[in-house]
């Protein structure tokens, strides 16, 4: 089991934030659930790019933290299904401005990803689904 070595700053917000939100496909899951994709194997076929293991994990974390909500439904073959919960919905609006953010900065953002060795270029994903409606 994993032990924190560096106690978590509970003093700022901005800690508490990260906390919750640390981890790459936790707002691409928080924002799928918004959009009714509630099921597993939706969110995995969603996500392509992550692996189940890791999209199980901070699944797991999420429900920890309190920000979805799992329901095991009693049946056979066993149906799992997330939600959000009334504290996850209060999160929708700090990813719409993280996509507004990444859409408005786009040229730049592609620029400075294009030079930086460490990122391994992937093909374009199906961010269409991720996007929500503001209206």
């Amino acid at each position: 089991m994993y032990e924190r070595k560096i106690p978590l700053p509970i003093d700022c917000g901005l800690h508490l934030t990260k906390e919750v939100l640390n981890g790459k496909w936790k707002p691409a899951l928080l924002n799928a659930i918004s959009m009714d994709v509630h099921r597993p194997s939706e969110l995995f076929r969603l996500l392509p790019e992550a692996s189940r293991r890791v999209l199980t994990v901070q699944l797991k974390e999420l429900e920890q933290h309190g920000i979805i909500k799992k329901k095991i439904y009693p049946q056979l073959p066993p149906k799992v299904e997330y939600s959000l919960t009334e504290i996850g919905q209060t999160l929708l609006p700090i990813i719409d401005a993280m996509n507004h953010w990444g859409d408005n900065n786009r040229d730049f953002l592609e620029s400075v990803i294009e030079r930086d060795p460490k990122i391994v270029q992937t093909t374009k994903s199906n961010c269409e689904l991720h996007r929500r409606s503001l209206s």
